[in-house]
Protein backbone atom coordinates (compact mmCIF):
# COMPACT_ATOMS: atom_id res chain seq x y z
CA UNK A 1 0.00 0.00 0.00
CA UNK A 2 3.17 2.22 0.23
CA UNK A 3 4.37 2.13 -2.60
CA UNK A 4 0.63 3.20 -3.97
CA UNK A 5 1.20 6.33 -2.02
CA UNK A 6 4.31 7.17 -2.89
CA UNK A 7 3.38 6.74 -6.91
CA UNK A 8 0.48 8.94 -6.40
CA UNK A 9 2.41 11.54 -4.40
CA UNK A 10 5.12 11.37 -7.29
CA UNK A 11 2.89 11.58 -10.24
CA UNK A 12 3.68 8.05 -10.62
CA UNK A 13 7.48 8.94 -11.40
CA UNK A 14 10.03 5.90 -9.32
CA UNK A 15 12.75 7.76 -8.20
CA UNK A 16 15.70 8.55 -10.51
CA UNK A 17 18.47 6.49 -9.93
CA UNK A 18 22.12 6.76 -11.84
CA UNK A 19 25.83 6.37 -11.72
CA UNK A 20 28.58 7.84 -13.14
CA UNK A 21 32.59 7.84 -13.02
CA UNK A 22 33.69 10.80 -12.56
CA UNK A 23 37.41 11.25 -13.85
CA UNK A 24 38.49 13.01 -10.43
CA UNK A 25 39.50 12.23 -7.04
CA UNK A 26 36.53 11.47 -4.55
CA UNK A 27 38.22 13.97 -1.97
CA UNK A 28 37.33 16.26 -4.91
CA UNK A 29 34.11 15.16 -5.93
CA UNK A 30 32.73 15.43 -2.75
CA UNK A 31 34.61 18.96 -1.68
CA UNK A 32 32.63 20.22 -4.72
CA UNK A 33 29.29 19.92 -3.10
CA UNK A 34 30.93 22.11 -0.29
CA UNK A 35 30.77 25.22 -0.74
CA UNK A 36 28.70 27.99 -2.81
CA UNK A 37 31.30 29.08 -5.09
CA UNK A 38 32.06 25.75 -6.57
CA UNK A 39 28.10 24.40 -6.51
CA UNK A 40 27.22 27.82 -8.48
CA UNK A 41 30.00 26.57 -11.54
CA UNK A 42 28.61 23.07 -11.98
CA UNK A 43 24.61 22.76 -10.02
CA UNK A 44 22.89 23.32 -13.17
CA UNK A 45 22.04 21.63 -16.57
CA UNK A 46 22.94 22.77 -19.87
CA UNK A 47 21.77 26.00 -20.66
CA UNK A 48 20.99 27.52 -17.17
CA UNK A 49 23.07 28.66 -14.76
CA UNK A 50 22.84 29.24 -11.15
CA UNK A 51 22.83 33.00 -9.88
CA UNK A 52 22.88 32.46 -6.31
CA UNK A 53 23.88 29.85 -3.84
CA UNK A 54 24.00 28.94 0.05
CA UNK A 55 26.05 25.81 1.39
CA UNK A 56 26.41 25.14 4.52
CA UNK A 57 27.78 21.82 4.87
CA UNK A 58 26.68 20.24 8.38
CA UNK A 59 23.84 18.32 9.47
CA UNK A 60 20.96 20.79 9.26
CA UNK A 61 22.72 23.05 6.85
CA UNK A 62 21.43 25.11 4.24
CA UNK A 63 21.58 24.18 0.31
CA UNK A 64 19.75 26.95 -1.68
CA UNK A 65 20.31 27.94 -4.84
CA UNK A 66 18.43 29.94 -7.49
CA UNK A 67 18.36 28.50 -10.98
CA UNK A 68 18.44 30.55 -14.20
CA UNK A 69 17.53 29.12 -17.61
CA UNK A 70 15.35 29.76 -20.50
CA UNK A 71 12.30 30.96 -19.13
CA UNK A 72 12.29 29.79 -15.84
CA UNK A 73 13.69 30.23 -12.38
CA UNK A 74 14.14 27.92 -10.19
CA UNK A 75 14.27 28.17 -6.40
CA UNK A 76 16.24 25.17 -4.78
CA UNK A 77 15.58 25.14 -0.50
CA UNK A 78 17.12 21.92 1.02
CA UNK A 79 19.55 20.93 4.14
CA UNK A 80 22.26 18.40 4.68
CA UNK A 81 20.44 15.16 6.25
CA UNK A 82 23.36 13.06 6.21
CA UNK A 83 27.52 13.68 5.67
CA UNK A 84 29.44 10.87 5.63
CA UNK A 85 33.04 12.80 4.29
CA UNK A 86 34.09 11.46 1.01
CA UNK A 87 31.50 8.68 1.23
CA UNK A 88 27.99 9.76 1.36
CA UNK A 89 25.38 13.17 1.36
CA UNK A 90 21.76 13.39 2.21
CA UNK A 91 19.85 16.04 0.88
CA UNK A 92 16.13 17.30 1.27
CA UNK A 93 15.64 19.68 -0.94
CA UNK A 94 11.96 21.53 -2.11
CA UNK A 95 12.24 22.89 -5.77
CA UNK A 96 9.73 26.51 -5.98
CA UNK A 97 8.85 27.81 -9.38
CA UNK A 98 10.56 32.04 -9.39
CA UNK A 99 7.41 32.86 -7.80
CA UNK A 100 8.03 30.86 -4.98
CA UNK A 101 5.18 28.81 -5.59
CA UNK A 102 6.33 25.00 -4.53
CA UNK A 103 6.80 22.23 -6.91
CA UNK A 104 8.21 19.31 -5.74
CA UNK A 105 10.42 17.89 -2.92
CA UNK A 106 13.46 15.73 -4.00
CA UNK A 107 14.76 13.44 -1.56
CA UNK A 108 18.29 13.09 -2.91
CA UNK A 109 21.18 10.69 -1.43
CA UNK A 110 24.62 10.30 -2.85
CA UNK A 111 27.23 7.90 -2.88
CA UNK A 112 30.80 8.55 -3.05
CA UNK A 113 33.33 5.47 -4.56
CA UNK A 114 36.69 5.24 -5.38
CA UNK A 115 36.83 3.55 -9.23
CA UNK A 116 39.08 3.02 -12.00
CA UNK A 117 40.04 6.14 -13.32
CA UNK A 118 38.03 8.29 -10.61
CA UNK A 119 35.11 8.23 -8.78
CA UNK A 120 31.64 6.27 -8.92
CA UNK A 121 28.94 8.96 -7.63
CA UNK A 122 25.93 6.93 -7.35
CA UNK A 123 22.66 8.93 -7.45
CA UNK A 124 19.34 8.32 -5.72
CA UNK A 125 16.39 11.16 -6.62
CA UNK A 126 13.07 10.59 -4.66
CA UNK A 127 10.20 13.06 -5.62
CA UNK A 128 6.98 14.23 -4.47
CA UNK A 129 4.66 16.08 -6.19
CA UNK A 130 3.74 19.84 -4.30
CA UNK A 131 1.46 20.20 -7.19
CA UNK A 132 0.80 17.58 -9.27
CA UNK A 133 0.19 19.76 -12.57
CA UNK A 134 3.83 20.07 -13.13
CA UNK A 135 4.64 16.49 -12.83
CA UNK A 136 5.89 16.93 -16.47
CA UNK A 137 8.92 18.11 -14.43
CA UNK A 138 10.21 15.40 -13.29
CA UNK A 139 10.44 13.56 -17.12
CA UNK A 140 13.51 15.63 -17.56
CA UNK A 141 15.64 14.85 -14.55
CA UNK A 142 17.43 12.30 -16.10
CA UNK A 143 18.61 14.92 -18.53
CA UNK A 144 19.16 17.36 -16.03
CA UNK A 145 21.33 15.03 -14.13
CA UNK A 146 23.62 13.53 -17.15
CA UNK A 147 24.44 17.17 -17.97
CA UNK A 148 24.70 19.16 -14.43
CA UNK A 149 26.89 15.42 -13.66
CA UNK A 150 29.12 16.77 -17.18
CA UNK A 151 29.17 20.27 -15.39
CA UNK A 152 30.64 18.55 -11.98
CA UNK A 153 33.28 16.32 -13.87
CA UNK A 154 34.40 19.66 -15.31
CA UNK A 155 34.44 21.17 -12.04
CA UNK A 156 36.37 18.51 -10.15
CA UNK A 157 39.23 18.55 -12.78
CA UNK A 158 39.40 22.44 -12.78
CA UNK A 159 39.72 22.05 -8.20
CA UNK A 160 42.91 19.49 -9.27
CA UNK A 161 44.31 21.51 -11.75
CA UNK A 162 43.74 19.42 -15.08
Amino acid sequence: MAEAIDREETGGAPPLKLSRILRARRETVFRAWSSAEHVKRWFAPEGCTVEEAAVEMRVGGRFELSMRGPGMVHLLRGTFVEIVPNTRLVLDMRVDDGDGTPLFRAYTELGFADAPGGTRLDVTQTYTLIDLSKAWMLAGAPQGWNSTLDNLEREAAGMEGA
